[in-house]
């Protein structure tokens, strides 16, 4: 009753096999390897996971990376001796990037640093 080269009864078949059949609209021709599959479905949300993970400190980077690029561009200006135009500009990024920073961190703190601190009062305060 059963087809050797078939996949299983109720098994979903993740990688089908050469010459199984024409490719439908949106199907990939399988690549050999072990590529695809569950591992790799499974390899990309652990990807998502970490990523998500770090995603709300990339605000407080950006504000960081447009600090770093001011400094870099008034010492580059005032070294320049003249030549070099745009010393506003450069002071303006810097402090931008300074309340970019310090905004985004009372918005975490408020969001992640407040019922933090409340918990460990709580945990402190039940231990003594």
């Amino acid at each position: 009753m059963s087809d050797p080269h078939g996949p299983e009864l109720g098994r979903p078949r993740y990688r089908p096999q050469a010459g199984s059949g024409p490719l439908l609209p949106g199907q990939r021709q399988p690549s050999g390897g072990g590529q695809g599959g569950p591992e790799r479905t499974a390899n990309v949300a652990i990807v998502a996971i970490l990523i998500a993970s770090i995603g709300w400190i990339l605000p407080i980077l950006g504000g960081v990376a447009a600090i770093r690029r001011g400094n870099a561009a008034v010492r580059a200006i005032e070294g320049s001796g003249g030549a070099l135009d745009g010393l506003g500009l450069a002071l303006w990024a810097r402090r931008l990037g300074w309340i970019y920073v310090v905004a985004w961190s009372a918005v975490l703190f408020a969001y992640l640093g407040g019922p933090a601190i409340q918990l460990f009062y709580d945990l402190v305060r039940h231990l003594m």
